[in-house]
């Protein structure tokens, strides 16, 4: 599926209208709900510095290695491991998104089959303060939100990475493996990848209506290719790319002029001033052939210190 479909699917009215219809019950649901969620999620015990508790801790970890991303969790209990599970995504998706994964199908999934009370451990504070947050954007952190509406056994806890924590540890080490062994798992793509398309794909069509057009030559000669970065001109320079000045060919589109030539009668544009009018004898530059002109703007462009 090539860029342009990829971004019509993402931007259709019906992939919209079910992105909306999707959200809307998690929506209403956090804040018609909202004090427990901040009397739950708030808590000083749900983001802090590692104390395992007795019974069940859970580890989740996610990673992303060149364009290789994973996740993993492990369920331990007191320093038995009782189970994990290890998981691949496509190159398209975040850390971001691995590590919430990891945290909702790894701790509030399976946390909120058992009626123990759970400890669910990550090592990135962003992540879980994304989950506590009413206004989160994020899909996964929604759906997590609501397990954790029906599940009051489970609890968050923060945990430092890679100081030596057996259970951080080895969750770090089952999402490494998880870049060649886990299960491929799909989730969209974040909003990051869709504009990252979108952007891709504006630069595409921008460049084709450049190549093709008709007007703004003149630019097209000093800068061919197209660009998102701006260029710091100065007014002299802008002038001379765009020919958009004092010349009588430009005022005339406006009705400042009612001619377009020179006071010695001819054609009145930017190139006649640069090359040919007497009234700017002493900045002339050397007049191109008509076949060279296009390469004349561009060197003529580079050479000249506004």
């Amino acid at each position: 599926m090539g860029n342009a479909q990829i971004l019509d699917q993402y931007c259709s009215r019906s992939f919209l209208s079910r992105q909306l219809e999707d959200r809307k019950p998690i929506v209403v649901t956090v804040r018609c709900e909202s004090g427990l969620l901040s009397k739950d999620l708030m808590e000083d015990d749900r983001i802090k510095q590692f104390l395992p508790v007795p019974g069940l801790n859970i580890y989740t970890d996610g990673s992303k290695i060149v364009y290789k991303t994973s996740n993993a969790f492990c369920v331990k209990e007191e320093d038995t491991t009782k189970c994990g599970r290890i998981a691949h995504l496509r190159p398209l998706n975040t850390v971001f998104q691995a590590d919430l994964l990891a945290i909702r199908g790894g701790g509030c999934l399976w946390a909120s089959k058992t009626n123990q009370h759970v400890k669910v451990w990550s090592d990135s504070e962003s992540r879980l303060h994304s989950i506590s947050s009413i206004d989160t954007k994020s899909p996964i952190a929604q759906q997590t939100q609501e397990i954790l509406l029906q599940s009051t056994n489970i609890k968050f806890g923060w945990i430092r990475a890679h100081v030596g924590y057996s259970g951080n540890e080895e969750a770090d080490e089952l999402a490494q493996k998880a870049i060649q062994e886990g299960t491929p798992t799909y989730i969209p793509g974040p909003r990051s990848h869709v504009k990252n398309l979108a952007q891709k794909e504006s630069i595409i069509r921008w460049k084709t209506e450049l190549d093709d057009g008709e007007t703004g030559r003149i630019a097209y000669n000093v800068l061919p290719k197209v660009k998102i970065t701006p260029f710091l001109w100065q007014w002299p320079e802008i002038i001379f790319v765009t020919g958009h000045g004092p010349f009588p060919t430009y005022l005339i589109r406006f009705n400042i002029r009612s001619i377009d030539s020179c006071g010695y009668g001819d054609l009145g544009n930017l190139l006649h001033y640069a090359t040919s009018c007497l009234f700017t004898t002493s900045y002339h530059l050397t007049k191109p052939s008509t076949d060279l002109e296009p390469f004349w703007w561009k060197n003529s462009y580079d050479q000249q210190h506004f």
